[in-house]
């Protein structure tokens, strides 16, 4: 939680110097848990490079739930009023399939409700590639796929911390960033955001 907090007071330094948010709301794999800076660091690096006038806000708390993830996302939108775009990767720290579904769907009803467009990350211990893409489609959000989709499971991009390939090493999560930049200009352009 403390973590979280310094990520928003640090965006609130710089709120200024964006035309707008993307708030990247999820678990470890958001945070890129033992790989090095997350994941929406070098997001944020491609934007300015690419001329992309927004901040990618890190709200990923290693080790969380969907079911506590509203709160969390109801308050930063309220920190981070000029919010466009929301990643959410619900993750797969909450084993029980129905439970995370549950708060996952939740959170997508009330993001579709605020017509805030979407980019829903899935887990393949929670759902299958097309079990996501129609859960996206439900709450008009953008399906990004597993998390881990178009990054190599060898030992350059995968940590081996959990028996088998877990979380991202630096590599996999900069190599996740450059994945994602295309879904965001997709929304960018779809949305008309500017």
């Amino acid at each position: 939680m403390k973590k979280y907090i310094i990520c928003l007071a640090l965006g609130l330094l710089s709120i200024n110097s964006f035309g707008y948010e993307i708030f990247a709301l999820g678990t470890s794999n958001t945070n890129c848990k033992g790989g090095g800076e997350a994941y929406t660091t070098t997001l944020n690096e491609i934007l300015t490079q690419e001329k992309i006038n927004a901040q990618v806000v890190n709200a990923g708390i290693n080790g969380d739930r969907p079911q506590f993830m509203m709160v969390r996302l109801e308050q930063g939108l309220k920190a981070f009023p000029n919010t466009k775009i929301v990643i959410f990767e619900p993750g797969p720290n909450e084993k029980n399939k129905r439970f995370n579904l549950e708060a996952s769907e939740e959170i997508l009803k009330y993001l579709q409700a605020m017509k805030m467009p979407t980019i829903y990350v899935s887990n393949t211990t929670i759902q299958t590639d097309e079990e996501a893409k129609e859960f996206a489609r439900q709450f008009g959000a953008y399906d990004y796929g597993n998390w881990s989709n178009r990054v190599p499971r060898d030992r350059d991009h995968r940590q081996y911390d959990q028996g088998g390939p877990g979380h991202m090493t630096a590599e996999g999560c900069k190599l996740w960033a450059t994945n994602m930049v295309p879904f965001i200009k997709q929304v960018i352009k779809e949305a008309n955001i500017r």
